[in-house]
């Protein structure tokens, strides 16, 4: 049953997935695999207070596996418990500091707790343990666009589409960074890669719609900013006009 399990999840069919590990559960409930595979097909349907729940069974079996901490603090982070799962990733990070993961997403969680320089850090460390980390180069180049040193984030995300060119908020984050050049031509062939690989990327296409603005195409802007609204109809809920 855990190999249904883990054929769903593979597949993308997570909600098969959880009935199969379940099942699995149901037969075995002392089973680490079912219970992590659990958790990881829960995460993916968006529900975070489950998937906890599952790790947690897991780690109760066995306490040992940081990719599974890893994981619960990912869930965290998207409930907003960001400095639980920061305390996380960093018990995680006193028993195998090697592990590049917990670096790279203790740096997601330092950034949304404003805490840049710290964030920088850990990317950095991140990249010093595995240099082909995109995911890394990513967060870095994040930082450095706040800190608006911006050549050398495009180089980071030069170098992140290059080793992914699949993963649509490389190239949209690629676009802001050239937006802010002046590289306006550029930024929007950069967008239009986002968006052709995520189509319901509001920010993408809001985004575009800024290039085309600062080219002075302002009634095909306006026809990309209604179509971002029309995909997240709250995305200038708190802009002041």
């Amino acid at each position: 049953m855990i190999k249904n399990g883990n054929a769903y999840y593979r597949r993308g069919k997570y909600e098969r997935a959880v009935k199969a590990y379940n099942n699995s559960i149901a037969r075995y409930p002392d089973y680490f695999e079912a219970w992590d595979g659990l958790g990881n097909a829960l995460y993916c349907l968006g529900d975070y207070t489950m998937a906890i729940q599952a790790y947690d069974k897991a780690l109760a079996i066995n306490p040992k596996v940081n990719s599974t901490r890893v994981n619960k603090g990912i869930s965290l982070y998207k409930q907003g418990k960001y400095e639980e799962a920061l305390k996380l990733y960093d018990k995680v990070l006193a028993s195998e500091p090697g592990l590049a993961s917990a670096w790279y997403n203790k740096g997601v969680a330092l950034i949304a707790l404003y805490r840049y320089n710290e964030a920088m850090f850990a990317f950095d460390k991140a990249m010093e343990i595995n240099p082909k980390d995109d995911l890394a180069w990513l967060g870095k180049g994040y930082i450095l666009i706040l800190f608006e040193r911006f050549d050398e984030a495009l180089k980071l995300f030069g170098k992140a589409v290059q080793a992914n060119p699949k993963r649509a908020w490389a190239w949209n984050n690629m676009g802001i960074t050239l937006n802010r050049l002046g590289m306006h031509e550029d930024a929007i062939r950069a967008f239009d890669k986002a968006i052709e690989i995520n189509p319901k990327s509001a920010r993408a296409w809001h985004n575009k719609a800024n290039s085309l603005y600062n080219l002075g195409r302002y009634d095909e802007s306006m026809k990309f900013y209604n179509k971002a609204v029309e995909l997240d109809p709250l995305l200038y809920a708190g802009v002041k006009r």
